[in-house]
Order: structure tokens, then sequence, then C-alpha cells
């Protein structure tokens, strides 16, 4: 007859066993300043959300959603009036894909953006959710980010520290 403490042990063995049999999915994010965030973008923007939409892959193995961003200003490179970036994740009827830490922009949303490249050359936010910062506005009308790496900096602030990587 098997004691307590083996019926025990075989237990935790065969969870172990079960849970490592079952989907593990795991995401890993390298922290970045931002200096560094600032040289992995092709430009770095203040724009509005126009326009959110997503869609599968041309495989139909993944969706995508893709934001369309007027561009207000440039702080770093140069930048059509409009961008698409094309972030991981979406919704297309009743299928969802959804990624850790990719950033969720909605139709309207103020922003900055930090825009770098996939490797097809279409346009993505870098660092992911610390490459988006919500712009808003305080009692007496200065504008300062929210989220993202930029987080608690003047907008202007953010401007002269991407202008400094440049130099």
């Amino acid at each position: 007859m098997m004691s307590r403490s083996r019926w025990g042990a075989a237990g935790l063995t065969l969870a172990a066993s079960m849970v490592a049999a079952g989907p593990v999915t795991a995401s890993v994010f390298l922290q970045v300043d931002l200096p560094a965030l600032t040289k992995m973008s092709a430009s770095v923007v203040h724009a509005r959300v126009i326009d959110v939409r997503s869609a599968w892959n041309d495989d139909g193995t993944f969706i995508f959603t893709y934001v369309t961003l007027k561009v207000e200003e440039t702080f770093r490179g140069a930048s059509q009036d409009t961008v698409v970036v094309r972030v991981p994740g979406g919704r297309v009827g009743d299928y969802v894909a959804e990624m850790e830490g990719a950033p969720l922009l909605m139709q309207d949303d103020d922003v900055v953006a930090f825009i770098g490249r996939w490797e097809d050359g279409a346009p993505m936010i870098a660092g992911y959710f610390e490459g988006v910062s919500r712009v808003e506005k305080d009692a007496h009308g200065n504008r300062f980010l929210r989220g993202g790496k930029a987080h608690g900096m003047p907008i202007s602030e953010l401007a002269r520290a991407v202008a400094r990587v440049e130099q």
C-alpha cells in the first residue's frame, strides 16, 4: 500500500507531466530606454488614429490590425501625412487573436508613436506597447504622455529627447 506522501509525489509528477504536455506560450520583451527605442525607429510621430481594421494575413493563419495614423508632427525621420501600422492581433468575425504586449489603439486616439518596420518593410509600432503613448492635456492645456516608454513626459520634452539622439 502506498503512503500518503508517495501518492502526493506521484500526483505531482502526473500533474507536471500533464502541464508539460499541454500548449505553452510565452512572450519576452526586452526593456529598452528612450534613446534605444528612438534608434530602432524609422520615425517618431505625433498622430491621431483615424481608422482601425483587422484582417487575416495572406496565409489565413493570423489576424493583424491595421491602424491608420494621421500625422500631425514628426519628431524623427520622414513621414507621410498618413501611416498605416500593422499590429499583431485583432478580431475578424468570431475569431480573436491576442498578442501579449501588442499596443491597443482605438479610433480618435491622440498618440505619439515610434514607427519601426517589420521584416517585410511594413510599418509597425517599435517596441510594441512601449512604443506608443497617448497624448493628454492637463488643466492648463499642457500636453503630456500617458503610457509607453515616454510615460509622464511633456510632449515638448520628448521632442527634445528624440532630437538629442539624432546628434
